[in-house]
């Protein structure tokens, strides 16, 4: 898959997924854009095809032209219900603009093509996070059962199964997550960090 297929991605960075990768970078606080778009296979600027118009779409939103993007994702998946980019796209559109209840909608129709599409998955559990954590922490479950080098995912469940009280399973959660990616450990609430390793000392010569 390439990279214009998808400019959206929440709290996975700045390199947007391409379909098969896992979200394993740090969490961002605003959703990113990519700054890179491939040519489409053939393709022309007119937007005439589908997959025209999912270029395009990509090129708008990389702008930040999102009514524009939104308009191209919406021909998309008019012409092709189960296109799983458009939706996811269009679901990313929604999330950035604080439209939780569509961006999941949009996301469910990604997923309804595509179960195991890890960026609807990630992202939808994002937005459940809030409203719905025991969901969310089932997505986030089957998501690192799918990849389990999804670091963030790790980290974002362990956060979600602390505050539920589960406090061994957090534990494991956070203890893959720094495993993956020790970048993340000061994220981790600090009970749950490993313990600082005790250097060993040389005893003094006779």
């Amino acid at each position: 898959m390439s990279t214009r297929q998808i400019f959206g991605s929440l709290a996975c960075g700045a390199v947007l997924l391409a379909g098969a990768a896992a979200c394993s970078e740090k969490p961002a606080d605003k959703p990113q854009a990519s700054n890179t778009s491939d040519k489409a296979d053939g393709g022309t600027d007119s937007g005439s095809t589908p997959a025209d118009l999912l270029k395009l779409g990509v090129e708008q939103g990389q702008a930040g032209n999102f009514d524009a993007a939104k308009s191209s994702f919406e021909k998309v998946v008019a012409a092709e219900a189960d296109n799983k980019f458009a939706w996811f796209n269009l679901g990313f559109i929604a999330q950035s603009r604080n439209q939780p209840d569509e961006a999941i909608g949009n996301y469910d129709k990604a997923l309804a093509a595509d179960a195991d599409y890890k960026p609807a998955l990630y992202n939808k559990a994002i937005a459940l996070e809030s409203k719905a954590p025991t969901t969310s922490i089932d997505i986030y479950r089957k998501l690192v059962s799918i990849d389990n080098k999804s670091s963030t995912a790790y980290l974002r469940l362990g956060m979600l199964l602390s505050q539920s009280g589960d406090e061994g399973a957090a534990r494991d959660a956070f203890k893959a997550a720094i495993r993956l990616d020790k970048g993340l450990t000061s994220a981790v609430p600090a009970k749950y960090r490993p313990a600082p390793t005790a250097r060993s000392s040389t005893p003094a010569g006779r």
